[in-house]
């Protein structure tokens, strides 16, 4: 078995022999059902095996199915693009083709089928019709064979075409994480439910537990096939069909998806960009009503313009689809868009964000932020992750489920970021990260907050933390806030007040004239005092000047340290404080206690003003209660 099995789609108008050209080339038969072989046309995926690890899928080409064609071609390597000589190129040519641009897919090959039905002449203006078709698509270069189904003219010739874009095919991009839309569904007696598609990503075993979605339902894998065969696990590529325990066919719908646990979320909401077709015919407006085409399910929704009012055809744009069924997809996923009513492939394009919030038109920030991941670099997508998240730093375990990428790619990634300074570490222990430019954008913004506090309030020395957070925004995470300021402290940037307040590091208080000389006044008042301060209302009845100015005066002289406040409402000016403390420390130098009394006549003071000093002292680690007496502090002694 290929380490990357091959899935090839066919494409083209109904009833130009891609069932009878498969049937040619394997000798199986891919209508499945009777009503089918009836009406010569096939009406739902057919899936036959070319060689070991090689899948044919036979698209419907009638129009009313083309979301038939868009679950098959959504997981093709290459495509076989039908066109029968005796019609030559139809209208469902066209369209099939523009979905295939649509799709991404990269290359192909056409076949003209029916070349027995024609002359020669006429097949060559056929194949010349088709060159011109294709010139500027992906089939431009592409392998033209004519061939029979029914003679078997040309199919060995094909058939070496074929294996050479086999062989050239590399291994499909694998994101790690299981995913697999579900296209078919049904019930095997003595086994159970059965569901089939092509893994998109990741690999599973048997017993592993998995996620059917939008259901939210867990399941267990009970056995696993990949071509007819038994096997015991499956990756990235390969056409399987899972058997699953825990679940009833009638709960399954085509479109589900089949998905390792915890990653993956039903949303209504997609950002994405969107190419509108040259062919459209008529600008696309805001607020449109469309089907969806997104892996193998059609959803109805409306389309909202991020970046224009209208979308001209040849035109792309950012858009938000707006659903009205939740869908299950993933980033960088294919999609396709179709009219209403009348029904018409008029565009598609590329999955942004899966888990969008609804959004408005022409928000810059969203329009930047998603040109910006569109192009689906991990490094890129992890790096707008973190700058959407000003306000809260992230764990890996949180962007990995935004991104729907696996948890050692995206700590790969934030390696990678960290080395190159796009990332900041804010908590190793709790595995926090935030952005390098959220965290310049932080400090630039609480540096103007400073600015303009200290411009408000000059007398005041800082502003209280909690005023800072608030200023900041009220959803702000705590631990990032205290990481940012000890870090713009170690910058020298900003300075931590004795009494937690934050100021800019080059700040001085200035006084006028009238505020130098009532700051003077209140110093002379309690150091005067000694012991026995007054309280607040004591001065400001004294009247040492306009009482709005005694009031910022007095937050001032409390602010700088010059007088402190012991506890009880109680304030001592600093020299009086610095006067006990060292007649505490020598008085128990040689008493090794003291009570409160003798403390008391210490000071000749009254207990009053003494116990709240003395427990000021306690917090200051000067001394250590014991009892009824105190003894000196461990770093006087």
């Amino acid at each position: 078995m290929r380490e990357n099995h091959i899935v090839v789609g066919t494409a083209g108008h109904i009833d130009h022999g891609k069932s009878a050209l498969i049937k040619a080339l394997t000798g199986v038969d891919p209508d499945r059902l009777k009503e089918e072989k009836e009406r010569g046309m096939t009406t739902d995926l057919g899936f036959v095996f070319y060689g070991d690890d090689v899948t044919i899928i036979d698209v419907p080409g009638h129009e009313k199915f083309v979301r038939h064609m868009v679950a098959g071609a959504s997981t093709i390597d290459f495509v076989m693009f039908v066109i029968a000589a005796d019609d030559g190129i139809m209208p469902q040519t066209i369209e099939h083709l523009e979905v295939l641009k649509l799709l991404a897919i990269k290359k192909g090959v056409v076949v003209i089928t029916k070349k027995d039905l024609v002359k020669d002449d006429w097949l060559q203006i056929v194949i010349d019709e088709v060159k011109k078709l294709m010139y500027d698509t992906f089939l431009q270069d592409a392998p033209i064979i004519p061939v029979s189904s029914i003679t078997k003219e040309g199919i060995d010739e094909l058939k070496k075409v074929l294996d050479e874009l086999i062989t050239q095919t590399a291994a499909k991009k694998d994101r790690g994480i299981f995913r697999l839309c579900i296209d078919r569904c049904f019930t095997i007696k003595g086994f159970g439910t059965v569901v089939a598609g092509t893994v998109l990503s990741g690999k599973i075993k048997i017993g592993d537990t998995l996620e059917l979605l939008p259901n939210k339902k867990k399941v267990k894998v009970r056995g696993i096939e990949v071509h007819n065969k038994k096997v015991t696990e499956v990756g990235t590529g390969f056409r399987s069909a899972i058997n699953l325990v825990g679940t009833e066919k009638e709960e399954i719908k085509r479109g589900d998806v089949l998905a390792q646990p915890g990653y993956y979320k039903p949303s209504t909401f997609l950002n994405a960009s969107l190419y509108l077709l040259k062919s459209a015919g008529k600008p696309l407006k805001n607020l449109t009503r469309l089907r969806i085409h997104l892996g193998t399910k059609e959803i109805l929704g409306r389309i909202v313009l991020l970046d224009k009012k209208t979308l001209a055809p040849g035109q792309k744009a950012m858009a938000q689809f707006r659903l009205e069924t939740p869908a299950v997809c993933d980033i960088n996923d294919r999609y396709v868009v179709r009219t209403y009513s009348p029904q018409a492939t008029i565009g598609g394009g590329v999955i942004i964000e899966p888990k969008a919030t609804k959004a408005k038109g022409f928000d810059e920030k969203l329009i930047e932020h998603l040109q910006k991941v569109e192009a689906g670099d991990p490094g890129v997508m992890v790096e707008e992750n973190l700058a959407t998240n000003f306000e809260l730093p992230r764990k890996v375990d949180e962007i990995a489920y935004d991104l729907n990428l696996p948890l050692p790619k995206v700590s790969e990634v934030i390696k990678q970021l960290l080395n190159n300074k796009k990332v900041l570490c804010i908590d190793e222990k709790r595995g926090l990260y935030y952005s390098q430019k959220n965290s310049e954008k932080l400090k630039n913004n609480i540096i103007n907050i400073l600015k303009e506090y200290h411009k408000n309030n000059p007398i005041n020395t800082g502003i209280p933390q909690l005023e800072l957070l608030k200023n900041i925004s009220k959803g702000f995470d705590k631990s990032l806030l205290n990481y940012t300021l000890e870090k713009m402290s170690r910058e020298k940037s900003v300075k931590l007040t004795d009494d937690n307040k934050m100021r800019l590091f080059d700040f001085k208080v200035v006084l006028d004239k009238n505020m130098d000389e009532i700051v003077k006044r209140l110093e002379e008042m309690f150091l005067v005092a000694e012991y026995k301060p007054p309280n607040y209302d004591a001065v400001l009845s004294q009247r040492l000047g306009d009482e709005k100015l005694v009031k910022k005066a007095y937050r001032y002289v409390l602010d700088t340290g010059i007088l402190i406040f012991v506890g009880e409402s109680i304030v001592i000016h600093k020299k009086m404080v610095e006067q006990a403390k060292e007649k505490l420390i020598q008085f128990l130098k040689s008493n090794k206690e003291i009570r409160i009394s003798q403390f008391r006549d210490l000071l000749g003071a009254s207990r009053k003003y003494v116990l709240p000093l003395l427990i000021y002292f306690d917090t200051h680690n000067v001394t250590i209660k014991r009892g009824d007496v105190r003894i000196l502090g461990q770093k006087y002694r």
